[in-house]
């Protein structure tokens, strides 16, 4: 919320004053809003004051959920901010109201807090299964909008050739606020080979069920995926502080100094199995979040955001699935490619490229199309920028080490291009939306 410069808030406070009082006799008071409006997400927001005398709030019973710092003072006719704060809301959307008593006068603030949107995603997994080795396979379960003091009971239904195996019922309770995943460990030694389908249940109630295999030979289970990057929160201050994080921008953990050489901005993958994302571009400037994205400025064409880590056994003919939501201003790059390589050098295009061709003639492959520059909502629809593709990897394979997979921006057409003014422009920016997601498929 726009906090009222000093001048405008004395004009529209000496409004209210008029319209408020019923003599010119009466101490002058103005305040920001008298209505403001939250997320269910605990949360505070700073509200301007104006007065000549002293003041305090009346929670009218709302103190449980409500709370305004500080809640009492003396005006001296000079500017002057208070910060209101909500709880955490469990439940549907509530309302309340808050009185500022000022010289015999009541002046409310009304509050409405939204229903609880705390939810859970898909359910996925990591790890391997061999017969006679101990397993590493763990149940991987996203939600959103957390408060993090949660605690719920998990359980697992195994079926299939799961003898040996053990998913021990258990209490996770180390939910953090906003979004992140519940794990679930399945312990033991497989004793027999064949599709294992794992049902995990919440609270009583199931989340999903997925599939995985046990194998004889290790050597054919490819390792690595999937990996992930989750911009999808709309909280800056969230992403920013986020442990992957590495260093884009300056709320990262390592902040690089200068925006060259593009390679030294990563963001570590949240599966935590030692990837990275970055960009490769000589002109890259201004590093860092918008709402439920990442962004920077200065992509050219052939430019690209790259992803690497770490896989084994990754044979051509092994299919890969990846999703993915882009965007940018209306002078940033609107076409990618999707491609793979084993070296970051030798490069393949993904299957599933259709050709576009541009304003001025030119054309390229393009998976990914940007259609708006809105960042939000990140619903994944082709409106929103997003698509997902399962492709084979051909000309290359990993038997232990780096995979790279790039979105490399294809065509020098930029999103609102007209017949003489189409080029990408160095300032404009491109963004990363929600989620950024390599997988094998299910």
């Amino acid at each position: 919320m726009n906090l009222f410069h000093k001048i405008g808030l004395a004009v529209a406070a000496s409004a209210a004053f008029f319209a408020a009082c019923s003599s010119d006799d009466d101490p002058f008071f103005a305040r920001e809003n008298d209505y403001l409006t939250f997320d269910c997400n605990e949360q505070t927001v700073e509200q301007s004051l104006q007065c000549d005398g002293a003041w305090s709030i009346d929670y009218d019973g709302n103190d449980d959920w409500i709370a305004v710092t500080p809640d009492s003072g003396v005006g001296n006719g000079e500017l002057d901010f208070i910060t209101v704060g909500v709880a955490y809301n469990r439940g549907g959307e509530r309302t309340g109201t808050i009185y500022i008593d000022f010289a015999g006068h009541a002046y409310p603030i009304h509050i409405t807090q939204g229903a609880c949107d705390f939810a859970y995603g898909a359910l996925s997994s990591a790890g391997t299964l061999v017969r006679g080795v101990e397993s590493d396979f763990t149940l991987i379960l996203a939600y959103a909008n957390a408060n993090g003091d949660e605690s719920v009971a998990l359980s697992c239904r195994m079926t299939g050739a799961s003898e040996g195996l053990v998913a021990a019922d258990c209490t996770f309770d180390k939910f953090q606020k906003g979004s992140g995943t519940i794990t679930m460990p399945v312990t033991g030694v497989p004793a027999q080979t064949g599709e294992v389908f794992f049902e995990l249940l919440v609270d009583g109630e199931s989340k999903g069920t997925v599939k995985s295999t046990v194998v004889a030979d290790p050597s054919s289970i490819v390792g690595g995926f999937p990996v992930w990057w989750d911009f999808s929160s709309e909280s800056k201050p969230t992403l920013m502080a986020d442990p992957h994080n590495y260093s884009w921008g300056a709320g990262s953990q390592y902040p690089c100094e200068d925006s060259a050489p593009s390679t030294d901005h990563k963001y570590l993958d949240w599966s935590d199995r030692g990837g990275y994302l970055t960009v490769v571009c000589s002109t890259a400037s201004g590093w860092g979040y918008g709402e439920g994205h990442c962004y920077m400025k200065g992509l050219q064409k052939d430019d690209y955001w790259l992803m690497a880590f770490p896989v084994k056994n990754l044979k051509e003919g092994t299919r890969i699935a990846f999703e993915a939501a882009v965007g940018c201003s209306g002078s940033g790059a609107r076409y990618y490619a999707l491609e793979y390589s084993a070296d970051g050098t030798n490069w393949f295009l993904a299957e599933g490229a259709e050709t576009v061709t541009g304003v001025d003639g030119s054309t390229g492959p393009a998976h990914y199309t940007v259609m708006t520059d809105q960042a939000l909502p990140n619903d994944k629809t082709p409106a929103c920028g997003w698509a997902s593709y399962t492709f084979p990897v051909e000309g290359c394979s990993v038997t232990d080490g780096l995979f790279y997979v790039r979105l490399r921006v294809s065509l020098d057409i930029r999103l609102n291009a007209s017949a003489t003014t189409y080029t990408i422009s160095k300032t404009g920016s491109e963004r990363l939306k929600g989620i950024v997601k390599v997988s094998l498929p299910e």
